[in-house]
Parts: structure tokens; sequence; C-alpha cells
């Protein structure tokens, strides 16, 4: 009879699948936990604060740049008729808390002009969004 030599034993052939399902699924585990926030539409340097407020209300947050404008989405109004013009989609949306986000060069007398104008329109809560100081 004929003795044939056996075959050497070869390695099993390792699939990299199971790490490409890990990776994926870590990838979408941090797409969904994260947090995403879209950028602001306008750019505006923030006054620096005591606190941290940048996660204020996010429903309205209207911008003041340093010319004293201020804009909401594409609509630009002056700072003495801004709260009047938005009274109308404040009440339709019960919209009651507004953010600020100014300008730290922003005339502090148009900021004012504009805070007073949303209180008298019907807004209960106004925030000025500020950077923490280091």
């Amino acid at each position: 009879m004929i003795e044939f030599d056996e075959a050497p034993k070869r390695r099993p052939y390792e699939s990299v699948v199971p790490l490409i399902n890990v990776v994926f699924l870590l990838l979408i585990f941090f797409l969904l936990a994260g947090t995403l926030q879209p950028t602001d539409d306008i750019e505006v340097d923030l006054p620096v604060g005591q606190v941290d407020d940048k996660r204020a209300s996010e429903d309205v947050v209207l911008y003041m740049e340093a010319d004293g404008f201020v804009y909401l989405g594409d609509r630009v109004m002056g700072a003495e008729l801004a709260a009047y013009q938005l009274r109308n989609f404040l009440d339709d949306e019960g919209i009651y808390d507004v953010s600020i986000k100014a300008d730290e060069n922003a005339p502090a007398h148009e900021l004012i002009v504009l805070m007073e104008g949303l209180r008298n329109v019907g807004v209960r809560e106004v925030n000025l969004v500020t950077e923490q100081s280091e």
C-alpha cells in the first residue's frame, strides 16, 4: 500500500468582517449619541461673561451685529423695530423665550432698545448669550 504524506496544516483564514462590523457599530453609536448643532448663520464675537450660557433658549435666536442690525434667519431689521416686526411670528409659534447673540462691539443702547421691545410684545425671558472667560 502506498502511503502519502499528509498535507501541512494551513492556518485558518482570518476574516476582517467582524472588525468592520464593530467599526461601523461604533460609528453609528457616536452619530446617535453625539449632539450636532447647526452653525450660526451670522458671525458674531460674543462678549465674555462669568457663565457659559450658550445653551440658553434655542427656539428663537436673534443675532445683533456690531452695526446694530438684528437678524433672524434671512430677516434683517433695525433694533428699535425688530421686536414689533417679530410680534406675529412669536405669537404664531407660541414662543415666550428668546436668546440674543450680540456682537461684543454692538451698541449697548441698541441692545437695550431691542430687549425692551421684546418685553413689550410679550416675551417673558430674554437671554443674552456670552462666552465663558478663561
